[in-house]
């Protein structure tokens, strides 16, 4: 019995002693864990990449609260990195509007702007005052410091609003917090929630008469940041904003927008102009006789000439579709993940604004075939009638030359 006894106590001292190694283990997993959710957050574009940030955004514009239009709209921002400064990356930007009406399937390019400035490794953006892009700042800025999962802080945000006579500058608080933190494939992944307010009182003094009285606003959003690499990966954004203009009958109107904002981020290699020039003499050698394939400063461009369509018409040849299939197969294969710009133009004889209006829809129905082959919808269009021509409009040659849709693959 006595035996027994001693068994049994040796037998619970030694569970109690792999206990106290496996509690040792767990406490010092857990103190690992602890150390690796308080981070240092920063921003960085290496030299010679270039950022794309794809926003797109679910609109519904109301006025006095009824709703008067549902759309779609897409920001595409393409910050290359051009020089390195002491913890500050400088960047070129060019940043494109697109917007897609409800009957069409593709984006429409409307706007560009380019714009220089830089971006603090803390998220602090420095604009010159010349410069109204970008229209959104310093979201996010990170704290000089560590930061542990719960956290919270605070930095000041702006917005340029240019839909008035003059810009105007929104200031407001965003506030953040840490929510999560973990590791995927290897990388520190942050999960961070933030939100702002914004309300902006404009009759306190003098401002041009077609600025609204009062300008008040709400976002709420999460951000996943890469911690590792020191980059945005993507976010989601539920965003609403209310003018209140004056009214002679009612005294006050009110003209609102509720947004739902995903986006997605991606860094991209600078391509040279010698690996561009491959790129190009490749396509030339795997592309039908029928498409010309040049580069310049937006990158790769694949020319289709006016025989793809009938004479004055937008719907494409039965007989060209074959081409249109193989163009398809190789951006599918060769450049997946480019950004894809459908331009047309036509010659300087007809009326200006048909011209205009033709060459959108030509580009339009290119771009809609493509997408409906492609994995992706990074596909846009514009129709530039004959603001860009390529050769002399007094000869019929040159003409027929200027009669062409362009298919543009960012490169650069």
């Amino acid at each position: 019995m006595t035996i027994l006894l001693e068994q049994g106590y040796y037998a619970r001292e030694d569970v109690m002693k792999k206990l106290a190694v496996i509690l040792c283990a767990v406490i010092s997993s857990f103190a690992a864990v602890t150390t690796l959710y308080a981070v240092t957050m920063k921003w960085d574009i290496p030299k010679d990449e270039r950022l794309e940030i794809m926003r797109n955004a679910r609109i519904e514009y109301l006025i006095n609260s009824t709703t008067m239009k549902v759309y779609d709209e897409r920001n595409i921002i393409n910050l290359s990195c051009f020089q390195k400064k002491v913890n500050t990356s400088m960047v070129k930007g060019l940043f494109s509007v697109y917007q897609k009406e409800r009957e069409k399937d593709v984006y429409a390019l409307r706007e560009q702007y380019t714009s220089e400035f830089a971006i603090k490794e803390n998220g602090q953006y420095i604009v010159p005052d010349t410069m109204y892009m970008p229209n959104f700042r310093h979201v996010p800025t990170f704290p000089v410091k560590e930061v542990a999962v719960d956290e919270t802080w605070e930095s000041p945000a702006e917005m340029i609003l240019n839909t008035f006579s003059r810009p105007l500058k929104l200031s407001f608080v965003a506030k953040y917090t840490l929510r999560k933190m973990e590791k995927k494939e290897g990388k520190d992944i942050a999960t961070i929630n933030y939100s702002y307010v914004i309300d902006k009182k404009l009759i306190e003094r003098p401002y041009p008469e077609d600025f609204p009285l009062r300008i008040v606003g709400q976002n709420i959003g999460e951000i996943t940041w890469n911690v590792t690499d020191r980059k945005p990966l993507d976010s989601v954004d539920r965003y609403r904003i209310i003018f209140l203009f004056n009214n002679s009958t009612s005294g006050v109107m009110t003209h609102e927008f509720r947004m739902r904002i995903t986006t997605k981020n991606k860094m991209f290699l600078k391509i040279s102009k010698k690996e561009r020039d491959k790129h190009r003499d490749e396509l030339r050698k795997e592309l039908p006789g029928d498409v010309t394939v040049e580069t310049d400063k937006r990158g790769i461009v694949l020319r289709l000439g006016e025989v793809f369509f009938d004479f004055d018409s937008f719907r494409l040849k039965d007989t060209t579709i074959d081409t249109l299939n193989k163009v398809s197969s190789i951006l599918k294969k060769k450049y997946p993940d480019r950004e894809l710009i459908i331009e047309g133009h036509t010659d300087t004889i007809g009326d200006r604004i048909y011209n205009k209006k033709l060459s959108e829809n030509r580009a339009h129905s290119v771009a809609q075939y493509l997408k409906s082959k492609a994995d992706h919808d990074k596909i846009s269009y514009r129709g530039l009638g004959e603001e860009r021509p390529i050769d002399n409009n007094s000869t019929p040659e040159g003409r027929q030359k200027n009669r062409r849709v362009e298919i543009i693959i960012k490169m650069n």
